[in-house]
């Protein structure tokens, strides 16, 4: 698809071709120059994402720009901010599995993926994250998980666990789409007096 092709189609139907190839070229990920190069030295959560951003970027040529931390409501900042020319169209949370013990004078919470002090779906519900450079609430978002230790399968168990600890409800947990070398799933999820946000879950395996 031409750059001109994408000018012409709907912001909706843009996101929807951005998850289609984010979904495409995310097994090529780990063994891409970008990853093995910048995670030379640091291995760390920030590092992934600049990787991340770096790689898709270039696979896109440059149709969609993946930029490193947005500013979002006050000042919070998510993650990766996705742009298609000027407009901020995605914004993707992204999350080592298992969660870095962190500090002792900042430590980190395992469930950190879903809810606590950083979490990913938490911001979201709480509208602190998912807008675009409006401050107007986007109707999608998403999660990416670089997935160090176990199997997709099991983080799908213990994600759940943890949604259920909070107590949403069941209409929110996570719905797996497939497992293959990489994974993909999705889930909804209620914000105050707001419409529900629909986040797209990458898992990808960096171990």
């Amino acid at each position: 698809m031409a750059i001109e092709d994408f000018k012409m189609l709907e912001p909706s139907n843009v996101v929807s071709d951005l998850v289609a190839f984010v979904e495409k070229q995310l097994p090529q990920f780990p063994s891409s120059e970008e990853f093995i190069q910048i995670l030379e030295k640091k291995k760390n959560e920030n590092q992934h994402s600049l990787a991340f951003c770096i790689f898709m970027t270039q696979k896109s040529k440059a149709k969609f720009i993946f930029a490193r931390e947005n500013a979002q409501k006050g000042s919070s900042v998510v993650d990766i901010g996705v742009y298609w020319g000027a407009n901020l169209i995605l914004t993707v949370e992204a999350k080592l599995l298992p969660t870095p013990i962190g500090s002792k004078t900042q430590p980190r919470a395992e469930h950190e993926y879903v809810y606590g002090k950083g979490a990913g779906i938490q911001r979201f519900k709480d509208g602190d994250h998912g807008r675009d450079n409006a401050n107007n609430l986007l109707t999608e978002s998403g999660l990416i998980a670089f997935v160090k230790e176990k199997d997709f399968q099991f983080w799908l168990g213990k994600t759940n666990e943890w949604i259920i600890d909070t107590q949403w409800g069941h209409m929110e947990l996570l719905r797996k789409i497939y497992f293959k070398s990489t994974g993909k799933l999705l889930s909804t999820h209620t914000r105050i007096n707001s419409p529900s946000i629909l986040i797209h879950h990458f898992w990808v395996k960096v171990s």
